[in-house]
């Protein structure tokens, strides 16, 4: 996984909830990572393909809204973020 992965990986972490709870279109991970929409795009569809992010489609907001589409994190991007955290901090 290269350096831009695991910036939106953690980006996801830090934005969204697994199970499609709460997920975000790509202009939050575009702010949060500071890489462009074609990237981050690539790079999500990039990371649902490997399990560790969610596709969501027809999404509603809190007004009971359809507001588009969305990532979030899956329970499996949570656990390599989490990996990855314990790995930083034991060296």
């Amino acid at each position: 996984m290269t350096r831009d992965h695991v910036k939106v990986l953690r980006a996801l972490d830090d934005l969204t909830r697994p199970g499609g709870e709460y997920c975000v279109p790509f202009a939050p991970l575009e702010s949060e990572t500071g890489l462009p929409r074609p990237r981050v795009r690539f790079i999500c569809r990039h990371l649902a393909r490997k399990g560790l992010a969610e596709f969501h489609a027809g999404l509603i907001d809190e007004d009971g809204e359809f507001c588009g589409a969305g990532y979030c994190i899956s329970r499996t991007g949570q656990a390599l973020v989490a990996d990855l955290s314990d790995a930083k901090g034991a060296t």
